[in-house]
């Protein structure tokens, strides 16, 4: 993975053929672009790459409602890479870009500073201040500045259009197996271990309590199902999202039992990926109650793992 920025302008790649875009969650979306975007180079020899934004757009434009991102930019980077596109440019987003009319922005990026010869976007892309670009306008500039455009329509599921905020929402309703549909993959959390209370281990079920990044969208409230990849191996366990109001918690705990597993997490970093909800957070009588219903739970999240 080669990372680049407009202060790597011009560059100067055999006929670039550039996906332009977000690319939060890299989804079954986002995937039929990298696919058209490597197709086309293959095709006419020429070089193709990504050309995204970073911070997201709408953390800067609606600040005081940023939304919770699918990726970390770290994990767009990763998930890119692993769809076979090695070079990225990066397009510092601030107010500054923000403003620059959607003709400026076509100019002054992707022809004068990439020298585009092809541009692949979705059909309902939109550009430039006040979102006023589209395909439309694309197709214009393209026509007048010497460069082709390609539009991939709409991926659906089930009826249902993929996109970045349906997956978000089915995650808040935490319908993480539908949300996996249209990601192509579980959704996942990376977080480093951390002290924790030590409850679940008083309780037979020892947890690996996670730090994860606040820009990163978390599920609904509850217990999940969950695969944890760690130090090149994966392990199936149950993941409680929660305040833990059993023992009149208040603050927000991500902790991940992983089944058969002994050993030392703490500073260790673990990806967990959801695979199926099971049941809401939910205030017991006692530990004793708790912990049968844990021991429930596992159960069951076994039977949904094997």
């Amino acid at each position: 993975m080669k990372i680049y920025t407009p202060r790597d302008f011009p560059l100067e790649w055999p006929s670039p053929v550039a996906t332009l875009g977000n690319f939060d969650g890299v989804h079954l979306g986002h995937q039929a672009l990298l696919r058209e975007t490597l197709a086309w180079a293959l095709q006419i020899k020429g070089t193709p790459l990504v050309v995204t934004f970073e911070p997201h757009p709408r953390r800067v434009l609606c600040p005081e409602d940023p939304p919770a991102l699918l990726t970390t930019f770290e994990e767009r980077l990763q998930l890119l890479a692993s769809y076979g596109l090695s070079r990225v440019l990066v397009l510092p987003f601030g107010l500054e870009l923000a403003s620059l009319p959607p003709e400026e922005f076509v100019e002054e990026y992707l022809v004068d500073g990439l020298r585009l010869k092809g541009l692949v976007v979705g059909f309902n892309y939109r550009f430039g201040r006040g979102r006023r670009g589209d395909v439309a306008l694309l197709l214009r500039l393209g026509e007048r500045l010497g460069f082709e455009v390609r539009v991939v329509p709409p991926q659906k599921v089930d009826g249902l259009t993929v996109s970045s905020s349906l997956i978000r929402e089915l995650l808040f309703q935490g319908e993480v197996d539908r949300a996996a549909q249209l990601l192509g993959r579980p959704y996942t959390l990376k977080g480093r271990v951390i002290p924790g209370e030590g409850r679940g281990r008083t309780l037979g079920f020892p947890t690996a309590n996670l730090e994860v990044s606040s820009e990163k969208l978390l599920p609904a409230r509850g217990v999940y199902a969950v695969r944890v990849a760690w130090a090149g191996n994966w392990w199936k366990g149950v993941m409680n999202l929660g305040q833990r109001p059993t023992f009149e918690g208040r603050r927000l705990c991500l902790e991940v039992h992983l089944f058969d597993f002994q050993g030392d997490l703490y500073g260790e970093t673990l990806t967990v990926a959801f695979i199926k909800f099971l049941r809401p957070e939910k205030k017991f009588s006692s530990p004793a109650a708790l912990r049968e219903q844990i021991l429930q739970d596992c159960q069951r999240a076994r039977q949904i793992l094997s």
